[in-house]
């Protein structure tokens, strides 16, 4: 199977982008598939999700451990270059990054391109997670993908956010990556009970983007902070749970959505 490089992407800021990721990998990772994790958001919030249990306190706080203290942008020649990815465990790898990740270029995206297709090889999925706004970096991270997906919360500017990113997309796929698919958009965090705004909200979204939208929400829930503290998806932390609030039907749906030719629309 050729490795699949998928971006996980918004462009508003607390979604839990970074923690869909984190989850469907690990759950990709449990049935024996070799994962990456490869962190372009300067805020290093993947990177630390997963390598938190192997830093000192210093180290998290300073952002001194291997694991988040990379410029993968910063090198000094012209050959592709990335940093030797940190295994957290089995089937699990990650490359952070750093606060230094900032301006860059579209040399620097076409070297990082260059470097990622030197070691994705020995990997079946990289999950790439991007930073919550528009710029060169979330460029750069749609540029390297072969698939995006994007999470988005029942909440006006979440919805926007969404709109935002379709036409970064585009834009992407007509300068950059013109085989960048689409998977689709994932509505997370959902409450429940469902306030007005959240029904309304959803329903724009879903009248808007029809297929596009998941089926089934992700539904917000403190299990999933617990799984993670374990280094967990939750389906690994409680299968339970991860049926009650959608990540079991919502991965599946990702990972057809992920393997199949078809375009969604």
């Amino acid at each position: 199977m050729a490795t699949k490089v998928v971006a996980i992407a918004n462009q508003k800021g607390g979604v839990g982008k970074t923690t869909v990721a984190v989850n469907f990998g690990l759950s990709m990772a449990a049935l024996g598939k070799k994962c990456l994790f490869l962190d372009i958001d300067p805020q290093n919030n993947l990177g630390e999700t997963l390598a938190s249990e192997f830093m000192t306190s210093s180290e998290f706080i300073n952002g001194t451990h291997p694991a988040n203290n990379i410029n993968m942008f910063d090198w000094k020649t012209d050959e592709p270059f990335l940093p030797e990815p940190f295994k957290v465990s089995e089937n699990v790898y990650v490359i952070g990054s750093s606060k230094k990740s900032g301006n860059i270029t579209n040399e620097n995206i076409y070297n990082l391109a260059d470097s990622l297709d030197l070691i994705k090889g020995q990997f079946d999925y990289v999950f790439v997670d991007s930073p919550p706004t528009a710029g060169m970096l979330q460029h750069a991270a749609l540029a390297i993908s072969d698939a995006v997906l994007i999470v988005s919360q029942p909440q006006a500017l979440s919805v926007k956010g969404v709109d935002q990113l379709m036409t970064t997309t585009r834009q992407v796929q007509r300068r950059l990556n013109p085989h960048l698919k689409l998977l689709g958009v994932l509505i997370n965090l959902v409450k429940r009970p469902a306030s007005k705004n959240q029904v309304e909200n959803e329903a724009l979204l879903r009248e808007k983007y029809g297929n596009l939208i998941f089926p089934t929400n992700l539904y917000d829930t403190v299990k999933v902070s617990e799984a993670l503290e374990l280094g967990q998806s939750l389906a690994e932390y409680s299968s339970k749970h991860a049926d009650k609030f959608g990540f079991t039907e919502c991965c599946e749906e990702f990972i057809t959505r992920l393997e199949s030719e078809e375009v969604v629309a």
